[in-house]
């Protein structure tokens, strides 16, 4: 069982050593080691010249908390930076329902059913997931929550 506060900001030090001590306090991508993942923003960089173009921005990518295989949360990062970047950009209006769907269609095809995910900017979850399928993360300020429940038969 899981508690988690949407905001994903954790307030004290207290916060902040049990992350580290869990050692969720980290910064996920493909390889990166700075967790940016490329996501255009349609902005200019701040210290981009007057002849200089749009440049793309690196969306952070952070995990809060996991209990999941590196590679699954891979896949996730990328299921959501592609879904993210697939999203109309001017104006730029997240649609989270969308993103939740292919989170889901993703993981529900690639490993199995009973996987369910929460995307929002502001939510509380309680959640039971189970073991090795847990993922909270965020993408910029978008947060999504990610677990697998056990599915047992029914006894017909």
């Amino acid at each position: 069982m899981r508690e988690q506060q949407g905001s994903g900001e954790v307030a004290g030090s207290r916060g902040g050593a049990i992350r580290s001590l869990l050692g969720v306090e980290r910064r996920l991508a493909e390889g990166d080691a700075e967790g940016a993942v490329g996501v255009s923003s349609g902005k200019q960089a701040a210290g981009a010249g007057a002849g200089g173009g749009e440049e793309e921005r690196k969306a952070v990518v952070r995990v809060v908390a996991a209990d999941m295989p590196a590679a699954l949360q891979r896949r996730a990062f990328r299921c959501a930076r592609d879904e993210l970047a697939a999203m109309p950009r001017y104006p730029r209006r997240l649609e989270p329902k969308r993103l939740a769907l292919a989170l889901k269609k993703e993981f529900d095809t690639a490993y199995g059913p009973a996987w369910h995910c929460i995307v929002g900017t502001s939510f509380g979850s309680y959640v039971t997931h189970a073991r090795g399928g847990f993922l909270y993360f965020s993408v910029d300020k978008v947060y999504i929550l990610l677990f697998r429940t056990a599915v047992e038969p029914s006894p017909h």
